[in-house]
């Protein structure tokens, strides 16, 4: 049997959430009955050799199609003829137009998966996301169930936002987001080493958060929070440490806004690592300020790892795996008052795989979900 090709599009250097779950996939997917080959809108990817290395292919669309929509086509559709493939699987953030999807579906793909992975617009400038957030609904109202063969998402609140009322909710299938548990179990001795490493007091509490400085995930929000628990008369600010993990375009005025509020000895910015499990033990309580999330792998990370966790309300409660999640509205004053009631409970950290895995978010077993999905009205 000829291995079931599919095409994932797109991913991209950043390596976001959807990079990080396809190529999470990947590495777990039986790779003697499906192959990957990869779309980008990126000009590199840094991690290319590790996929061609597989015997994956890249492809480099050189223009998004609102730029030039004759010459994405021509790209896109050269793309499927050449590949032959059996899957095109769309991860999808937000509609602009279906053209990918009616490329695909006129070539003859046999299954067309459109992945719903977002509640929002990732565009920092407010006149510009306002703009796409009216495209979005424009476009969303014109959805049908034959723009796609399937029709997946990693919540309920994503599946919202991509489908609204226009495909049936019998008809989506819920994808979990699923990770290596045992990389993030809770490990004391790691705990030691890089605290240590990071200079780090044992009585030190330390607030972490990971993810890419953009305008969705609202770091901003968590340092102003940060400022005012350093402020904050009735503790030490001794005793708080920020530990940020990530980078990206708004790094240097995050950096700034530290150095406006005076915070530059308790903040430490890690940036981009490969070694987040291991951060993540050095953390006491993991913060998510979201303005909106589809479904946030760093909270399933942060979870198995065994943290408090505290999260804006608009994130999806289908994330609470341990019902150590504490969602709160995006207020400042409320942020520091949960915080600082939450730090006086004890530092002592659970075994959590257990949970973690009956309820699906091991990647072992998501896995076979994810290639039954695949062969589901292919073969």
């Amino acid at each position: 049997m000829e291995r079931i090709k599919v095409l994932h599009f797109p991913i991209a250097n950043s390596k976001g959430g959807i990079t990080q779950y396809v190529l999470r996939n990947w590495k777990f997917i039986d790779k003697s009955l499906f192959q990957f080959d990869f779309a980008t809108m990126s000009n590199t990817l840094d991690f290319s050799h590790e996929l061609e290395k597989d015997g994956c292919k890249i492809y480099y669309i050189s223009c998004y199609a609102e730029d030039d929509k004759k010459k994405f086509i021509a790209e896109f559709k050269k793309i499927l003829i050449e590949g032959n493939y059996d899957i095109v699987h769309l991860h999808t953030k937000q509609w602009k137009s279906f053209l990918v999807e009616q490329i695909a579906r006129k070539i003859g793909v046999k299954k067309v998966i459109v992945h719903a992975h977002s509640t929002g617009i990732d565009t920092l400038e407010e006149q510009k996301r306002q703009e796409e957030e009216l495209l979005h609904n424009h476009v969303l109202e014109h959805l049908t169930e034959d723009i796609a063969t399937d029709f997946w998402a990693c919540s309920w609140k994503a599946a919202e936002f991509i489908f609204g009322n226009r495909i049936l909710s019998q008809k989506i299938k819920m994808m979990k987001n699923a990770i290596e548990l045992s990389k993030y179990a809770y490990n004391p001795q790691i705990r030691g080493e890089y605290r240590k490493n990071l200079g780090i007091a044992d009585n030190e509490w330390v607030i972490g958060n990971v993810g890419r400085f953009v305008y969705p995930k609202n770091q901003e929000f968590l340092i102003n929070v940060f400022a005012e628990i350093c402020n904050n008369d009735e503790v030490s600010s001794s005793r708080y440490r920020l530990l940020l993990v990530g980078s990206g375009e708004r790094e240097k005025e995050y950096k700034r806004l530290v150095r406006e509020n005076r915070i530059e000895k308790t903040v430490i910015f890690a940036g981009q690592r490969a070694d987040v499990p291991q951060l993540l033990q050095a953390m006491d309580m993991f913060c998510l300020p979201s303005r909106f999330e589809g479904l946030p792998i760093s909270l399933i990370e942060a979870q198995m790892s065994g943290l408090l966790c505290v999260a804006s309300d608009s994130v999806t409660e289908e994330v609470n795996i341990t019902g150590n999640v504490y969602y709160i509205p995006l207020e400042k004053e409320k942020w520091v008052e949960n915080i600082l009631r939450i730090t006086k409970r004890t530092k002592e950290r659970y075994d959590m795989y257990e949970e973690m895995a009956e309820s699906g978010y091991d990647i072992e077993t998501q896995i076979k979900v994810l290639e039954a999905g695949y062969l589901e009205g292919l073969l």
